[in-house]
C-alpha cells in the first residue's frame, strides 16, 4: 500500500462529491488528448538519488528531484503505466486543492501489479522540504510546480521505469509496458462499453459507446485499444469488447543485441525477476528468482546480461532487474568430503538431482555459498552443490 501517498481504496463514497468534481475538471481539461503520432515518452525514477527523468524518443528532456519510500521495499520496483491523472485528487477527508492536501496539486496513477493507479503515484505535496528525500510510504513525490509540468506533457500509458541502480541516460526498462502507435479500425462488440481516459478501469470513463460503433485505432497499451472517439478525443476500451482489423503496429523491432564477455557476478534487484532462455522480452522463461539471487555473469549488452545457471545452462536477465556486484570471478577455495559417500546435486536443495557421488576424502574446489550448500565447480567445468554437511 502507498499509505499516506495513496488515494484511499475503500472510501470512495464518502468523497463523492469532491470525485464528481474532479470528473468535471478531466472532462474540462482533458488529460489525453495527443495525436495518434504522439511523442514517445518515458519515465525512469532513480530510487538511490532521487531523480525523475523524462525522455521524449529516447532522449532525456527534463529532470526533477523527487522523494521515495522511507526504506527501500516501499515505493515498488519495475516498469509501470501511467493509467489515470487527477487535478487537486482528494486524500482521505481533505478535499484537493486545499494548502494542507498531502497529495499536492496533481496525481499522476501507476498501475502495479494490473491495480486501478489509486494506490501508487507521482504527485505533488504540501512539504516541499521533504524532496529529495527517503520519506514517502511509497508514492513518488514532487514539488508542485514540477508535478505540474509533468501532468501537462505525458499521457495515459506513458511507461515508468522505477529502480535503485544507475542512471545513464538510457531507459532501461520493460519495453512490452507503455503506449505503442497502431493503426487500424476497431470495432465495439460489447454492449454499452465504456471508453476511459487510460488504460485501467480505474480511468475516468469518456463515454459508453454502442455495440457496433467502428472507431480508428491509434494505440495499444496492454489489455487496451487506444482509439479516436467520434468528438475527436482518443480514449481507451478494453480489448475483449473490440475487435480490430487492419492493424499496424510501430515501430519496427530492435536489432539483436551485441555481447561482449564480461566476469563477475549479478544480483537480482526485484522481487522476482525472469531468467530467460534469450535477449528477448519475448522468449521463453528458464525460471524466476527472487531478489538478491546472484549468479554467474559471462557477457553483458546494452541492455541484457548473459548468465550461467547452476546446471550449466546459459540464459539472460535484464539489466532492469539485476546489477553488477562483483567484477571478478568469486575466489575459488579447497573442500574436503568428510561424509562416507556424498550427493553432488545440480542445484542447492535435497531434491535436486544428482549429477554423482563422491567418497570421504575426495578434494572439491568451492566457488560459492547457497544456503545450506557450497557451490562448486566440477572438473568438467559445470557448476553443482554440495550440501555443508558433508564436507569441511
Amino acid at each position: 500500500m502507498g499509505g499516506e501517498d495513496s488515494l484511499p481504496k475503500n472510501k470512495w463514497l464518502r468523497y463523492l462529491s469532491c470525485l464528481v468534481a474532479l470528473a468535471l475538471i478531466v472532462i474540462l481539461f482533458p488529460a489525453n488528448t495527443h495525436a495518434a503520432a504522439f511523442p514517445d515518452y518515458k519515465i525512469e525514477v532513480n530510487k538511490t538519488t532521487n531523480k525523475l527523468y523524462l525522455y521524449q524518443n529516447g532522449k532525456v528532456i527534463r529532470s526533477y528531484p523527487v522523494a521515495t519510500g522511507r526504506s527501500k521495499n516501499l515505493t515498488p520496483e519495475g516498469t509501470f503505466p501511467i493509467v489515470v491523472k487527477i487535478v487537486n485528487p482528494g486524500w482521505k477527508n481533505i478535499p484537493g486543492g486545499r494548502a494542507d492536501n498531502p497529495l499536492g496539486v496533481r496525481w499522476n496513477g501507476i498501475s502495479v501489479n494490473g491495480d486501478r493507479g489509486r494506490t501508487y503515484g507521482i504527485h505533488g505535496t504540501n512539504n516541499p522540504n521533504s524532496i529529495g528525500k527517503h520519506v514517502s510510504n511509497g508514492c513518488i513525490r514532487m514539488n508542485n510546480k514540477d508535478v505540474i509540468a509533468l501532468y501537462n506533457t505525458i499521457y495515459e500509458g506513458t511507461p515508468v521505469w522505477i529502480h535503485s541502480g544507475k542512471s545513464d541516460n538510457h531507459w532501461r526498462g520493460d519495453s512490452r509496458v507503455g503506449l505503442k502507435p497502431a493503426t487500424g479500425t476497431a470495432t465495439i462488440t460489447g454492449q454499452n462499453v465504456n471508453a476511459r481516459t487510460g488504460p485501467s478501469t480505474g480511468s475516468f470513463v469518456l463515454t459508453t459507446l454502442k455495440k457496433g460503433t467502428r472507431l480508428s485505432l491509434t494505440g495499444i497499451s496492454g489489455d487496451w485499444y487506444q482509439v479516436k472517439l467520434p468528438n475527436g478525443r482518443t480514449g481507451f476500451v478494453y480489448k475483449p469488447y473490440v475487435k480490430i482489423s487492419g492493424v499496424k503496429t510501430g515501430p519496427a523491432p530492435t536489432p539483436a543485441p551485441q555481447f561482449h564477455s564480461a566476469n563477475g557476478q549479478i544480483a537480482i534487484t526485484v522481487n522476482r525477476a525472469n531468467i530467460r532462455t534469450s535477449p528477448s522480452l519475448n522468449s521463453a522463461i528458464f525460471t524466476q528468482a527472487g531478489k538478491g539471487s546472484k549468479f554467474t555473469l559471462t557477457a553483458d549488452s546494452t541492455e541484457w546480461y548473459r548468465i550461467r545457471l547452476s546446471s550449466g545452462k546459459t540464459a539472460y536477465v535484464h539489466h532492469s532487474v539485476a546489477k553488477v556486484v562483483s567484477t571478478a570471478k568469486p575466489p575459488a577455495s579447497k573442500l574436503t568430503v568428510t561424509a562416507y559417500l556424498a550427493n553432488i546435486r545440480s542445484a542447492p536443495s535435497l531434491s535436486a538431482s544428482v549429477l554423482q557421488r563422491v567418497s570421504k576424502g575426495t578434494i572439491l574446489t568451492k566457488t560459492g555459498s547457497a544456503g545450506d550448500f557450497f557451490q562448486i565447480r566440477l572438473k568438467s567445468g559445470q557448476t553443482a552443490y554440495i550440501h555443508k554437511s558433508c564436507v569441511k
